[in-house]
This record gives structure tokens, C-alpha cells and sequence, in this order.
């Protein structure tokens, strides 16, 4: 379903398509609570992802300024469930209403999900929910972490944060993250999803080297959670041969993130299938 046909559509060949389930996009409580402002005229309230797709649609906006017929642009599409009529034209308003740019809304179950994101040529699939995440990086779609960003909310800029402990992997088990709970199936879920993320990263650093070091709409960040500062060097070269020059790096070596992402408060949490425990603001 085309959500707008005022909205141009992206070269499917060139287009960074990001897949976003609705109710991370809207506020979806007030269907159980009394009406709010916005809810009551049959528009949804922003939900904690919606500074995301208006800092996407930012970048997508300097894009064009630079380029009129740039053609390597994000593409956000919805994903909705099937069981929710009411919700599903309430999101389209939303949609409109919000001015948002997004191009499609997809209904599917729980259950298949994973087959419209792969229908769909999804390049980063993002979630509030950690099983959803890795159901999709379990069929080789990138998937990451919405972070709940706490105080003013990012809208003019992308941030995309990359935990690199995986990335910096070496053939020696010595230096990998010292985490009990990185099993052997985690490990093969980073090497499923490691020709795409590959992809994912070259997109994004061809993004980014179009705008200069200071003031761009689009910050790609690393930071390694629990690994040595050799895994984090290896990170970082992984990252530039990919096509990537982040804008900071971070070796935490174990110390704690919680003022480190309250510093960089990304819109987007890619740890590659590993799920450290990191300190992350609940998203409400």
C-alpha cells in the first residue's frame, strides 16, 4: 500500500529501504486509555520512533538540496499487523497528517513478517523488541535497536551507533567478548548477517561522505562494549574497508555506557545478533 502519491518513490535500485514496525512510529496506548488530543480527531500520537523517520527524512531532504536527482535516499516502509483495521487507517492519517515521508505500509502477522522484509529488499529492519530483532537477523536481515532517547529528541540528525565487538573478531577465540551468554548460534547469526550488514555500511558511508565534517545530517558512530582495544582497532578497519569513516569511536572495555549513550543518543543500536546488556532507556 503506497501511504501518499504526493510522496516520489525511491530508485528500488539505490534506495536504503528500512523497515519500522507502526507502533514504534505511534503511540498505540491510547486505544486501551481515554482519547488523547490528537488520538480524538483519528490522528496517533508520535511514538519513540518517530524522531527516527524524521531524522531519515531529514538526510533524505539535504540529500536532494546538494543533488536534485540524487537517487541513493532512504525508503522507510511500515510494517502493521493484519488483526488491526481500525489501527491501520488511523496510521495512514497519522502518516499524512505528521507529513512524514514514507512510502509504504505493509500489513502482515507476526508470523511472516521476515518474508515481507525480504519481499521488500529491506536493507536494516528496526525494532523496539529484541525477539523481533533477532528473528530477522536469524534470516540475514540486518535488524537494530531503536534506542529510547531521553530529553529533546534528535529530529536534524541521524545518528546510527555500531557495537563493533563483533566486528572486530579475529580467527583467535581469545580476544572475543568475555559474555557467558555468547553462544555458538549468536556467533552464526553475525556470520549470516555479515554480507548484508557489509552492504548496509557501504550505503551508509557513501551517504555520509557527501556532506562535510561538520554539521551533517548523518553521524555514524562505534563503540565496543566488553572487548580489548585491539578487537576495537580491527572494528574500525573493518568499518573503513567497508566503505565507512565513522565520526567517533569508543572502547568502553567493560565501563559502563549509560553517560556515553546519553552523550551520543543514537536513533539507531546496531550490535550485529550479539545482545550485550547495554544501558538503555525503556522505550514508552
Amino acid at each position: 500500500m503506497n501511504t501518499d502519491d504526493d510522496v516520489k518513490q525511491k530508485d528500488p535500485s539505490r534506495a536504503v529501504v528500512i523497515a519500522i514496525s507502526h507502533d514504534a512510529v505511534f503511540d498505540l496506548k491510547e486505544e486501551q486509555e481515554p482519547k488523547a488530543p490528537a488520538a480524538a480527531s483519528g490522528v496517533l500520537n508520535p511514538g519513540p520512533g518517530f524522531p527516527f523517520v524524521k531524522a531519515v527524512q531529514r538526510v533524505n531532504e539535504k540529500l536532494v538540496e546538494k543533488n536534485p536527482n540524487e537517487t541513493l535516499l532512504f525508503d522507510v516502509i511500515l510494517l502493521s499487523s493484519k488483526d488491526r483495521p481500525k489501527s491501520q487507517s488511523e496510521v495512514a492519517n497519522s502518516i499524512k497528517h505528521y507529513g512524514l515521508e514514507i512510502t509504504r505500509l505493509c500489513f502482515c502477522n507476526n508470523e511472516n513478517f521476515t518474508s515481507v522484509l525480504r519481499s521488500n529488499k529491506v536493507k536494516l529492519f528496526l525494532s523496539t523488541n529484541t525477539d523481533y530483532i533477532t528473528k530477522a537477523q536469524d534470516t540475514g536481515v540486518p535488524a537494530a535497536l531503536l534506542y529510547g532517547q531521553r530529553g529533546t529528541a534528535t529530529l536534524d540528525q541521524l545518528r546510527v551507533l555500531f557495537i563493533g565487538d563483533s566486528l572486530g573478531f579475529s580467527e583467535d577465540t581469545t580476544d572475543r567478548p568475555k559474555d557467558e551468554d555468547t553462544g555458538e548460534d549468536q556467533l552464526q547469526s553475525v556470520q549470516l548477517t555479515q554480507s548484508s550488514l557489509e552492504d548496509l555500511v557501504a550505503l551508509i558511508g557513501e551517504m555520509r561522505r557527501k556532506f562535510g565534517r561538520e554539521n551533517s545530517p548523518l553521524c555514524a558512530c562505534l563503540m565496543t562494549v566488553c572487548s580489548p582495544r585491539n578487537v576495537c582497532v580491527r572494528a574500525l578497519k573493518r568499518l573503513r574497508a567497508w566503505g565507512l569513516e565513522v565520526d567517533e569511536a569508543f572502547c568502553l572495555a567493560g565501563a559502563p555506557q549509560s553517560r556515553l549513550l546519553a552523550h551520543i543518543q543514537p536513533h539507531i543500536l546496531y550490535d550485529h545478533g550479539l545482545q550485550y546488556t547495554l544501558d538503555v532507556p525503556a522505550l514508552s
